[in-house]
């Protein structure tokens, strides 16, 4: 069996044992994961300009950066690999919810993992809202899978960009504190 066999039946699985009384909950979960991540990057910005913490200055930008790049290479990979969705070469996958684009890697797990991870960089003390933001993140990730549109491959490469991302900008985001830091001190 090759790697693409094992993908295709893990997804079988999990799309057909799957508990369907919870398919609303995660179709509604999956249709609203785009907006939500935005709207945390925003409420970050908010939160830095209204509450001034010193350690957010420079950084209330950091999980909108890393959002807006993490979009710009999933799409940029979605499209140029071109990877047909599951339920276009498996007429035993169940489609539960809508997909268009091409299915390597899951833009929705990209969003959802990439705003989990910088929230995880910035406020790693806040675990109540970073357990709240990582079981958010888990269940969109799934439902990509339960509700028959991604392959655990789009997931897991999703996952894979999501962390280069979401620590490239934490590097960025800390050589840019450090800097402005240095001139604010008046050191160069």
């Amino acid at each position: 069996m090759t790697l693409y066999d094992y993908d295709l039946r893990s997804l079988e699985w999990i799309n057909h044992h799957r508990i369907p009384c919870l398919d609303n909950f995660f179709r509604f979960l999956t249709d609203t994961a785009g907006a939500t991540a935005v709207a945390i990057a925003v409420i970050v910005i908010i939160y830095g300009f209204i509450k001034k913490p010193n350690f957010l200055k420079f950084r209330k930008y950091q999980v909108a950066f890393a959002f807006s790049v993490n979009a710009i290479i999933i799409n940029i990979f979605k499209y140029t690999i071109n990877r047909p969705r599951p339920f276009e070469v498996d007429k035993y996958i169940d489609k539960l919810t809508g997909a268009g684009s091409p299915s390597f890697p899951s833009g929705h797990t990209g969003d959802v993992v990439v705003v989990a991870l910088s929230m995880g960089l910035l406020f790693a003390k806040q675990t109540w809202l970073l357990t709240i933001v990582w079981i958010w993140a888990i269940f969109v990730a799934y439902s990509r899978m339960a509700l028959g549109v991604h392959y655990p491959s789009d997931v897991l490469g999703s996952v894979v960009i999501s962390f280069i991302v979401a620590f490239a900008s934490q590097k960025l985001f800390n050589k840019i504190t450090i800097s402005e830091n240095n001139k604010l001190a008046g050191t160069n």
